[in-house]
């Protein structure tokens, strides 16, 4: 399995496919990609907004009408005109899952990936440093990492670079071995019954 552009919507997919072009043709796309990450983040973080753009109850043509207003000059054309159609389609519940499809495919055209390390506690900088150089190696690409901490994970860590989770917490151990003799368990039940 390779390491590349984790799986989305595939709505999503296409729609940051199209505006990726547009973006790329007018060596915009960068820009593009903030602009609607940005939007992304405001409708996510206000829940006020996202009611208002996703109900079902507003007109289309409201929605559109407050959005130009609100965006126009802030926003470049392309970025806009897709808010537009996805107002049109119905699809507007998608602008964040499009947000992340276009950074994805930026990050791939760039020879990125992101990886997201999480660990039982906070790793030492020289040992998240090694990590990531070592990913770098191996994928033969730039590795942006971020680091998380879930204490639920007991020790080790889990390091997630598109759709390829690697798994080396104590937490997924001990469920294996859990599992492991429930099923040693089980089988032995069953031949001394007999």
């Amino acid at each position: 399995m390779g390491v590349g552009i984790k799986q989305r919507h595939p709505v999503a997919q296409a729609y940051a496919h199209a505006l990726l072009e547009v973006g790329s043709a007018r060596d915009e796309a960068d820009l593009y990609g903030q602009q609607l990450e940005a939007l992304s983040g405001v409708i996510e973080s206000d829940a006020q907004f996202k009611v208002f753009l996703e109900s079902p109850k507003i007109r289309g043509s409201d929605k559109k009408e407050v959005l130009e207003k609100a965006l126009k000059g802030q926003v470049a054309d392309p970025v806009l005109n897709l808010i537009r159609v996805l107002i049109d389609r119905n699809r507007q519940d998608l602008v964040d899952d499009i947000a992340q499809a276009y950074r994805d495919q930026i990050d791939e055209a760039a020879g990125r990936v992101n990886a997201e390390i999480t660990s039982a506690a906070k790793l030492p900088v020289d040992i998240r440093d090694a990590l990531i150089e070592a990913m770098t190696k191996k994928l033969n690409k730039e590795v942006i990492a971020t680091q998380k901490v879930d204490a639920g994970l007991l020790a080790g860590l889990t390091i997630q670079i598109g759709d390829l989770v690697v798994d080396g917490s104590l937490r997924t151990q001990l469920r294996k071995v859990r599992q492991v003799m429930s099923l040693t368990r089980f089988g032995k039940d069953l031949i001394d019954e007999n």
